[in-house]
């Protein structure tokens, strides 16, 4: 097999389209395909040809990953992987993501960023599950909190057009203020909003969009219902598909907004922090069901250095890793970590290690959301230094855990 990896042209970008669907068991009709036909260059798109025809593809979003300490980093978004189904277990993927990482070397990115399909997957290539995502449910009915979160909050509905005035520096605000959240583009954002009615559940409404102000706070949430009548009672369920805001007082208004929507029985949080201080709000807080906890932001370290000295930890301690990256092996080295509160230093260096670990693991690790004394009890961190694993739990952990909204 003859297969050529290289950026797609405007010209091949219609075929590419529709290429990355298919794995997804999507096949595009004409209308969709002509909208999607004209979104080349919203994100950087890579494929596998064989004899001119697309077999396999992979892109990134432009996009920058808040890490704790309140700073960020440019980390890439990956998306549109696939490989088509005539092509499986031929090596297309390992090129494929092979290529892109060596792409994103010569721009100089430090982290990559990418949602798994399938959590079997990316590990093999170096991408460790970083944040967390949990749905739960609530009827309506027990969604009674203690006291009273939205006096002096404001609501306003918004369509369309306004949504997609306001809602982008809305959520540009609060991802700062949350580690694990990564910037929207505008082409992220102009999909979203579209809403077409393929993307949703089966006899779902358009999104609704709720902004709310509360003084100099604000956020906002987005809903669709899905109509349900029981002998002329109705039963509707409201689908949060996002719920964000710059203060936890915000978040909580939102929520008492959400479950007060008439005519609804259960509410359903698509995605949650699995530590939702809102739970605690709540008169009965053991009625949030939670349906299903899961990864969902998968984080790669590209540059191991330049990753490590993108945030801030919390505490002062000096560290050595050993990192083992089979996939990408310019990686593997011992690297002498200062790290503390206000910044650090990082660099490879030939002193006894403190800690043995895969760069997924490091990934993983990489937000605070990860314990590396759990992934040590796994047998996937290895200490070689007594208490080193302790030290590194409170070097690297975060006080809040680090969350992502977005899908991409």
């Amino acid at each position: 097999m003859d297969v050529e990896i290289r950026e797609v042209t405007a010209e091949e970008w219609p075929e590419y389209v529709r290429a990355e669907h298919i794995p997804f068991g999507v096949q595009l009709g004409d209308a969709e395909m002509k909208y999607q036909s004209q979104r080349f260059g919203h994100w950087n798109g890579l494929a596998a040809f064989e004899e001119g025809r697309i077999v396999g593809t992979a892109g990134d979003w432009d996009m920058r990953l808040t890490v704790p300490g309140g700073s960020d980093v440019h980390a890439p978004g990956v998306t549109a992987v696939g490989v088509l189904p005539t092509h499986r277990r031929q090596g297309l993927l390992t090129a494929l993501m092979r290529r892109q990482l060596d792409d994103f070397r010569g721009r100089g990115e430090p982290v990559a960023t990418l949602l798994a399909a399938e959590s079997v997957i990316y590990g093999r290539f170096g991408y460790g599950w970083a944040t967390t995502s949990a749905a739960a449910e609530l009827d309506r009915v027990h969604g009674v909190f203690r006291e009273d979160t939205a006096a002096g909050a404001r609501f306003e509905l918004l369509d369309k057009a306004e949504a997609a005035k306001v809602l982008p520096d809305v959520f540009e605000g609060a991802r700062r203020l949350q580690a694990g959240q990564v910037t929207r583009p505008d082409g992220w954002w102009e999909q979203f909003l579209r809403d077409p009615e393929w993307a949703r559940d089966e006899g779902g409404s358009e999104l609704f969009h709720v902004v709310c102000r509360m003084g100099d706070d604000v956020g906002f949430a987005c809903y669709r219902l899905k109509e349900n009548w029981d002998d002329n009672i109705p039963q509707y369920r409201l689908f949060v598909n996002q719920a964000m805001g710059t203060s936890p007082p915000v978040r909580a208004a939102l929520w008492q907004y959400l479950l007060g929507v008439d005519l609804v029985a259960t509410v359903r949080f698509e995605n949650l922090p699995v530590e939702e201080p809102v739970r605690w709000m709540l008169r009965d807080p053991r009625r949030l069901r939670t349906r299903t906890v899961s990864d969902f932001l998968w984080v790669r370290l590209v540059d191991v250095a330049r990753a490590l000295e993108g945030r801030r930890y919390r505490i002062a301690d000096r560290l050595v890793l050993d990192v083992v990256d089979a996939f990408l092996p310019e990686n593997e080295a011992r690297y002498e970590l200062d790290a503390g509160p206000d910044g650090a230093g990082c660099r490879r260096t030939n002193g006894p290690p403190d800690l043995r670990l895969s760069v997924a693991e490091l990934g993983s690790a990489y937000l605070g959301g990860v314990s590396l004394t759990s992934l040590a009890g796994a047998g996937r961190v290895e200490e070689l230094t007594p208490g080193a694993l302790a030290r590194a739990d409170l070097v690297f952990g975060a006080d809040v855990p680090p969350w992502c909204s977005t899908d991409f």
